[in-house]
């Protein structure tokens, strides 16, 4: 963060003439003021990147679990002044920090989670049930109201969540939003031709290549390998439906446990993980197979006077 301080640039800078190359656009007086955000974002998400060498999804991971750690902790032990100022100063720059570099998912999944865990286990009457609906419906259109990256990112899925990238390589025909309606729909391809064993873990990702290549013919997925973006469809598609049927008794195994032996903190982190997992394979990276392989061996390893699960 501090270093982002000290090259505050990345974000005021115009786009260089490379940028305006790099990505197909012509003359800066021509491009819309979208255009010039997503590519300033892009721009900033890079520069992170490089600095940190982890992706901003499982940065917004390891923050996520942390503030929620530190907000619980304030709530119980940490009573004393000199204490809670400090927590609440750094609970506020990590926040800050998932909105920078914009850990779009992971925000969505502390929320979802932070809701999950408070009725789980401190029990709601209707009315405050709804009071908290209505205050999560209150801060998403604030978040896509007044923070840009965020209202950027909302207008580019409502326009783009059912459209495909073209098979040109100009800027106007992929973008996020799209280049990822393409891989869930080659995603449904291999899901209905391999549901019951699979393609096979080696083979996977050339299945889901060829498809890019066949069935859609944009150029954006030759610039990199696009995995299936959803944990859950990577075990469906790769080993069937066995293994996925596997893998969601282990996490029912796992949800159970930590609702009878009553640990927030670690219900709270693996409600997180299966939320992400919806749009990216956590356990496909080494960052997140850390973050994963650490709650999960927490979980297992966790204990009540004995008690059988």
């Amino acid at each position: 963060m501090l270093l982002l301080l000290f090259n505050f640039d990345i974000i005021t800078n115009d786009l260089s003439i490379s940028e305006i190359k790099r990505n197909n656009l012509h003359h800066l007086s021509s491009i819309s003021q979208d255009q010039i955000q997503q590519i300033k974002i892009r721009r900033l998400r890079n520069f992170i990147l490089k600095l940190v060498d982890s992706h901003p999804t499982y940065q917004g991971l390891w923050i996520s679990f942390v503030v929620f750690w530190l907000i619980s902790k304030l709530k119980s032990d940490w009573r004393q002044l000199k204490y809670k100022i400090p927590a609440i100063l750094v609970v506020g720059m990590l926040i800050f920090w998932m909105f920078v570099i914009s850990a779009r998912m992971p925000i969505l999944a502390s929320i979802v989670a932070i809701i999950l865990t408070w009725i789980l286990f401190k029990g709601v009457s209707i009315r405050t049930f709804s009071c908290i609906i209505l205050f999560s419906i209150i801060t998403l259109f604030s978040l896509n109201t007044f923070i840009k990256p965020i209202n950027t990112k909302v207008s580019e899925i409502v326009d783009n969540v059912f459209t495909l990238p073209t098979k040109g390589n100009d800027i106007y025909n992929f973008n996020s939003t799209n280049v990822r309606s393409g891989i869930y729909y080659c995603d449904g391809i291999l899901v209905k031709e391999n549901w019951l064993f699979g393609t096979g873990i080696g083979d996977m990702q050339a299945e889901l290549s060829a498809c890019y290549d066949e069935k859609i013919g944009a150029k954006v997925y030759k610039w990199q390998s696009y995995n299936s973006h959803n944990q859950y469809l990577f075990f469906l598609i790769s080993s069937g439906v066995l293994a996925l049927f596997s893998f969601c008794c282990f996490l029912f195994y796992s949800f159970r446990k930590m609702i009878i032996l009553g640990n927030t903190l670690l219900f709270y982190a693996l409600a997180v993980i299966c939320i992400v997992m919806l749009t990216e394979n956590i356990i496909s990276r080494s960052d997140g197979v850390l973050f994963f392989g650490l709650f999960v061996s927490l979980i297992l390893l966790s204990s009540k006077n004995k008690v059988k699960i």
